[in-house]
């Protein structure tokens, strides 16, 4: 599969899953635009990506922000005249136990999480109906089925991008706009480091644990979520949607 000339929104691509997902779709021939909330960020991966003779343009933007959302969009649009792909993918992850959390906490993770995948979608799936189609990632979580002490607000907003999900699909399925999920398990990203930094543990010791809990035996690398993110979108997975793609190392198979 070739991604020539396809234009590819990818939201949280400064880092982590979305960097990697802009470059894997950037190699196939993508033309693909980087949202971050931190315009240097965004732009970083844009040039990283044009070094390596990919095409790619940096936007700043608040996902949770309407007005950012149909910015991106309408830029997006006048600059290309499409989009093929939309991969949500921007989160935020306090760990937050649910009696410490202030109500403007859990609204920071519900919109940055939930609602962000509810604008873009509601934004892009105009266009795609008028070009005949197009497909939909929506980057959820493990959490989404199963979870830890501290994430009440994550997981909640991951197993609701995962039902938005299903009922987008059926939607819009009959204007051949597929909507599909991925749930990654734990990956080595920056949020991950970021979790292991806020413990008293050493870091070494922390990722010895994290690889040893994995029943593959070792955390994801951003790169293998990003296949598992292009093989969703893929034409050549034509027949796969409202569907949820697990790709955690075994992690919720295990007892």
């Amino acid at each position: 599969m070739t991604w020539q000339d396809k234009v590819i929104i990818v939201t949280g691509g400064g880092g982590g899953i979305g960097r990697a997902v802009a470059h894997r779709f950037a190699a196939q021939g993508g033309k693909v635009v980087v949202v971050n909330r931190t315009a240097s960020k965004a732009e970083m991966v844009a040039k990283e990506i044009e070094e390596t003779g990919g095409y790619a343009v940096a936007m700043s933007a608040d996902v949770a922000v309407e007005a950012d959302v149909k910015k991106v969009v309408e830029a997006t649009l006048e600059r290309f005249g499409k989009i093929d792909v939309l991969v949500n993918n921007a989160a935020v992850c306090p760990q937050i136990r649910l009696t410490e959390m202030s109500l403007e906490q859990w609204n920071q993770v519900i919109t940055n999480n939930l609602t962000s995948v509810f604008l873009f979608c509601r934004e892009v799936i105009p266009s795609m109906v008028q070009a005949g189609g197009g497909a939909i990632v929506n980057v959820s979580s493990v959490h989404a089925v199963a979870t830890l002490d501290g994430y009440s607000a994550y997981s909640a907003s991951k197993a609701g991008i995962a039902a938005l999900t299903r009922a987008i699909a059926l939607d819009y399925a009959r204007q051949n706009i597929r909507v599909n999920t991925v749930l990654p398990g734990a990956v080595q990203t920056p949020m991950l480091e970021s979790s292991v930094k806020n413990l008293d543990t050493p870091r070494e010791e922390i990722m010895k644990q994290w690889n040893e809990a994995q029943p593959i035996g070792r955390v994801g690398q951003p790169e293998e979520i990003a296949s598992v993110v292009m093989f969703a979108a893929s034409p050549d997975n034509s027949f796969m949607t409202g569907s949820t793609l697990t790709a955690d190392g075994g992690m919720t198979a295990d007892l």
